[in-house]
Formats: structure tokens, C-alpha cells, sequence
């Protein structure tokens, strides 16, 4: 079993979209994963409405999310942490600083990744994402700009639409490669 752990800010638009969106293209790509979300900031409640507009747009659902804090216990589970921006890695690297090999930006393993290639059967998912990890050009610096994922707190459901279109173009192709597909 996979353990992925999604992190942005409030636990309320950007992770709990990225998680389902995640969750479900790893069940169709047949990997036996646990995908699961948490906030730097975690504000309490449920996914924001319109997050839970442009997931159901997909065919998915947020009705049950919960936001919920980061710790480092859910940290040092996570064969995988996904997070939206450098802040976020930061802030999972200040708490459990090893994770750093195995914590990127959305758009970031999705780039590497496929340079790198997809994972062979017989290597964990931890192994191959310090593979990914190696071929940053510094070990300091993760990601680029453009890897970052916007918060779209506020904005109109046009903006989560494209939120949730990009991350799920990333999504898919992390899926795939976890896959070894």
C-alpha cells in the first residue's frame, strides 16, 4: 500500500481536490494507495463550496472532507507528499526535515518524473522518488514558479475549474508513473 499525503494551506480548495482527483486515478491505474490531505494552516470545517463544485464537475466528491492540520506523524507515513507551493514544502521539510527527498511540488514530480521514467515494479515508491529527487539542479531548490499551484480562495468557480483541470493533468500523469505505466 502507497501512502500519499497532499498539503497546501487551509485544507479546504487546493489538497482536498488534489487528494480525490489523486485517489482516483491511482484506483484506475490499479495501485493500492491511501491518498489523504492536511494544511499547514489547517482552518477547520469542510472543502470550500466551490471546491466541492468543480470536483463534482469531475464525477467526484468532497461532501465528507474534514480540514485537518499537518503533523509530522502524517509526514514520516507518506511514502509521497504533494504540496502546492514552496512554502508548503518548506514547512514539511522544517517538520520531519528527511522528507525533503520525497516531498515536491505537484507540477514539479510530474515534470521530473517523467524524466526520470516511470517506477519498476520492484522499486517502492520511496526509492523512486529519491531517484526524482536526485535530479533536481539544486538539492535546495524544489520546484520552479510555474510548478506552484495558486490558491484560489475566493475567486469565481471559473478559477477553481482550471485549479482542478491542472491538477488533474498533473495528477494522472504522477499516477502513471507511480504506476509504472
Amino acid at each position: 500500500m502507497v501512502d500519499v499525503l497532499v498539503v497546501c494551506t487551509g485544507n479546504i480548495c487546493r489538497s482536498p481536490m488534489g487528494e480525490a482527483l489523486l485517489r482516483a486515478h491511482l484506483t484506475d491505474a490499479g495501485v493500492d494507495a491511501t491518498v489523504h490531505s492536511a494544511g499547514t494552516l489547517a482552518w477547520g470545517g469542510a472543502a470550500t463550496t466551490t471546491a466541492v463544485a468543480a470536483i463534482r464537475e469531475r464525477g467526484l466528491t468532497l461532501d465528507e472532507h474534514e480540514s485537518r492540520a499537518l503533523t509530522a506523524s502524517m509526514i514520516e507515513d507518506a511514502d509521497l507528499v504533494l504540496a502546492m507551493t514552496r512554502d508548503h514544502v518548506g514547512r514539511v521539510v522544517a517538520l520531519v526535515p528527511p522528507a525533503g527527498d520525497r516531498t515536491f511540488l505537484v507540477g514539479e514530480l510530474a515534470r521530473l518524473g517523467l524524466a526520470v521514467g516511470p517506477r519498476p515494479s520492484d522499486e517502492t515508491v520511496r526509492a523512486w522518488t529519491a531517484r526524482v529527487s536526485a535530479t533536481r539542479p539544486h538539492e535546495r531548490v524544489v520546484g520552479r514558479g510555474d510548478d506552484e499551484v495558486p490558491d484560489p480562495i475566493g475567486e469565481p468557480l471559473e478559477v477553481y475549474r482550471a485549479i482542478a483541470a491542472r491538477l488533474d493533468r498533473d495528477l494522472a500523469v504522477v499516477a502513471r508513473l507511480i504506476s509504472g505505466t
